[in-house]
């Protein structure tokens, strides 16, 4: 049992270490990525999007990353709470944080 926590513990520093990982998607945009800027808005659209077996079969329904004006810029992060999720139970339900941003 002491050795698992042990491992337990080495993976989470190992991933508090790496940071998380955030995956932005920019349709046609030529400005400065809300991933990158120092200063952001609010997202639009903010919503938690679950999967099972390795993160093959999705569980929520998809999500529409629509704007009105212009294309939206998505950003996909594995946050602190998603990790954990993984970490525990990855193969079986893992988690990411989508965002959706609308540029004016």
């Amino acid at each position: 049992m002491l050795q698992i926590i042990k491992t337990l513990i080495l993976v989470l520093a190992l991933g508090f270490s790496a940071g998380c990982h955030t995956t932005t998607v920019v349709h046609k945009g030529g400005d400065t990525p809300y991933a990158l800027a120092k200063e952001t808005p609010g997202p639009d659209k903010k919503v938690k999007q679950g999967s099972t077996v390795f993160g093959i079969y999705p569980t929520t329904a998809p999500m529409e990353a629509g704007c009105d004006r212009n294309h939206p810029e998505v950003i996909i992060k594995t946050g602190f709470v998603d990790l954990v999720i993984h970490t525990l139970i990855g193969p079986f339900y893992t988690t990411k944080t989508v965002e959706v941003y609308c540029k004016p």
